[in-house]
C-alpha cells in the first residue's frame, strides 16, 4: 500500500502470516499501480458492467458511502486529475518536492460522476461511467486494517497500522488505552501529541506530506479538492481522526483538511468522531471527546 505497515499481537500465539497473506491479497487486488490489479481492470472496462471479488464490490461500497458522508470532499473518482498532476505511479518513485509554492487554479469548476457509479452487490458487479477511472486512495489503508483486525482472534491487545492508519482493539502493554504518537507536519521527526485510544480507528491526512515536484516546476501534493481538481489550499495543512472505524477516520480526516477548519469542526461533529486540527500556524486544535497530550 506504498507504507510501511506493523502488525501487533499482545499476550497470544497467534501468528501473523495469515494477517500479512490477506493485506497482500487486498492490495494485488486494489492497488491502482499494478495493472493487474481488479481495479485496473475495472478502470479499464468503464462503460460496461464488470464482475469483481466480493473485496472489490466492498471498496467501492465503502467509497461511494464515504463520498456521501463527507458530501463530496473524498472524491473517489479523481484519478484523471491525479494523473495530470503527475501522481502516476507509486510516491516513492515520484520527484522529490524541491520547496518551491504549489500552483492552484481555485476559479476551476469540476463535477463529480460518483453517483453514477452502479454497484450490484447481488451479482457482484460494479459499472464505472464510461471515461471514468476509480481511486479508492487512503481508504484502501483504513479499510483493510478493519478487515485485517476482523480476522484477529483473542488478544489482550492487537494494532494494525498501514501507514498510518491505524485500528486498535484491548488493551496497550499497561492495561490502558494505546498511545498514539502524533507526528509534527513540519518536523516529522518530532512528535506533535500523543492520544490515547481505547479503541477503533485513528487516521493522519496532511497537505505537507505525499508532495512531489511536478513538470512545470512547482510542488503538488495529493489532497485534490474535487470542487476544482486542484490540490486544497485551505487553512488546515494536517487532522488526525479517531473513529470507530480507520476506514471512517481516513475518510474524515481527508475531507477535513480540504474542506477547512469551519467544515473540519461540523463534519467531526455529524460524523461522531474526534480529531486534532492542525493550522498552517502549527496551531492545534481538540475537537469532540479525545484525550490528547499536545506538546
Amino acid at each position: 500500500m506504498g507504507s510501511a505497515c506493523r502488525i501487533l499481537l499482545l499476550g497470544t500465539d497467534e501468528p501473523v502470516e495469515p494477517l500479512r497473506n490477506r493485506l497482500e491479497e487486498l492490495e494485488s487486488e486494489w492497488s491502482r499501480f499494478r495493472p493487474e490489479s481488479q481495479i485496473s481492470i475495472l478502470n479499464a472496462y468503464a462503460g460496461k458492467p464488470v464482475l469483481v471479488p466480493e473485496d472489490v464490490v466492498r471498496i467501492v461500497s465503502h467509497a461511494l458511502h464515504a463520498w456521501r458522508l463527507t458530501e463530496g470532499l473524498y472524491d473517489p473518482t479523481m484519478l484523471t486529475e491525479l494523473e495530470a498532476h503527475g501522481y502516476d505511479r507509486s510516491h516513492e518513485r515520484l520527484a522529490p518536492p524541491d520547496g518551491l509554492s504549489i500552483s492552484v487554479d481555485s476559479a476551476r469548476r469540476r463535477t463529480s460522476l460518483a453517483d453514477q457509479i452502479e454497484v450490484d452487490v447481488v451479482l457482484g458487479s460494479v459499472t464505472l461511467p464510461e471515461g471514468l477511472a476509480f481511486d479508492p486512495g487512503g481508504i484502501g489503508k483504513g479499510l483493510a486494517a478493519d478487515i485485517l483486525m476482523d480476522m484477529v482472534g483473542p488478544t489482550t491487545g492487537s494494532m494494525i497500522d498501514l501507514g498510518g492508519d491505524l485500528r486498535v482493539e484491548g488493551n496497550w502493554v499497561d492495561g490502558g488505552p494505546w498511545p498514539v504518537s502524533v507526528a509534527d507536519p513540519f518536523d516529522i521527526d518530532r512528535d506533535m501529541a500523543v492520544l490515547r485510544i481505547a479503541r477503533g480507528g485513528v487516521a493522519t491526512s496532511s497537505s505537507l506530506r505525499r508532495r512531489w515536484r511536478a513538470g512545470d516546476g512547482f510542488d503538488r501534493h495529493h489532497l485534490l479538492d474535487p470542487r476544482t481538481g486542484q490540490p486544497s489550499d485551505t487553512d488546515l495543512v494536517a487532522v488526525t481522526i479517531s473513529a470507530g472505524t480507520a476506514w471512517v477516520a481516513d475518510v474524515v480526516a481527508k475531507a477535513a483538511v480540504i474542506g477547512g477548519s469551519s467544515y473540519a469542526r461540523e463534519l467531526i461533529r455529524t460524523t461522531h468522531t474526534a480529531g486534532l486540527l492542525i493550522d498552517r500556524q502549527g496551531q492545534a486544535e481538540i475537537v469532540g471527546s479525545l484525550e490528547a497530550e499536545v506538546f
